[in-house]
């Protein structure tokens, strides 16, 4: 059976309070090994860190832009460094010019910030960026820490400006129904490529996403590429381990 990640989902949200196990085993049998959930505010960062008890569900922490208004930046710093040892990542955080109520500079500066606190604690972050790939690609190449842009959909000038600054690019189920990200799959190297559902979120097929369906991704790039699924899978399985510094392969449960 292929060995899979998902790269970046949402697993602890309410959209999976009713099966969430049974979720989790579907993945499994789908071959999907490892599953990063990746916190977005305080309160997910929490539901998150629940998930963390679980093998192979690895979790990340961060702010997105498109939080609430009233988060307490210092109080989700405070959640990343207390548990430092526990996450594989700082993130979500970046920029997003289409649905964040923030100022451009604000988020800038809550960016920054972040940035700064994964150099600090020595990992790497996961970025959130719409309309402003080119922007985050420019700040976070500032901070010497390795970055992933989670469901990148920028241009190919922000596709080369990533893969020039050693960035991975995660592509995501979106593919399946998205033109423009079969061309970013198209000339992106392999090399530098992960894939994710974003669940339950970017579904490849009616009603919600999750993690199993990550498996929609590897097909589309390998048609895209003309790379077997079975080598595509090792690769970019390779790709999102040595990324999140994961461990050798495990059983989830």
């Amino acid at each position: 059976m292929l060995e899979l990640i998902d790269s970046h989902c949402h697993l602890q949200m309410e959209n999976f309070d009713r099966d969430r196990e049974e979720v989790i085993r579907r993945a499994l049998a789908s071959g999907v090994s490892e599953i990063i959930v990746s916190g977005f505010d305080s309160i997910s960062n929490f539901k998150a860190l629940e998930l963390n008890s679980k093998r192979n569900l690895h979790v990340t922490l961060g702010l997105s832009p498109n939080m609430r208004r009233n988060e307490n930046l210092e109080f989700i710093k405070s959640q990343i460094i207390e548990n430092a040892k526990r996450i594989v990542a700082v993130g979500e955080i970046g920029l997003d010019r289409v649905k964040s109520r923030l100022p451009f500079n604000k988020q800038k500066g809550i960016f920054k910030e972040f940035l700064e606190l994964a150099r600090e604690i020595n990992k790497p972050v996961v970025i959130h960026a719409r309309e402003a790939e080119l922007e985050a690609i420019e700040i976070a190449r500032r901070y010497d820490v390795e970055c992933m842009l989670h469901c990148f959909n920028g241009s190919l000038k922000a596709l080369k400006a990533a893969q020039d600054s050693g960035c991975v690019i995660s592509i995501s189920t979106m593919i399946v129904f998205s033109e423009k990200q079969k061309r970013i799959a198209r000339e992106a190297n392999v090399e530098d490529l992960v894939i994710e559902t974003d669940s339950p979120f970017l579904s490849p097929r009616r009603g919600r996403n999750e993690p199993a369906y990550v498996r929609y991704a590897l097909e589309e790039i390998s048609k895209i590429k003309e790379i077997e699924e079975e080598e595509l899978a090792s690769v970019l399985t390779a790709n999102s381990r040595k990324f999140y510094r994961l461990e050798c392969p495990d059983t989830l449960g």
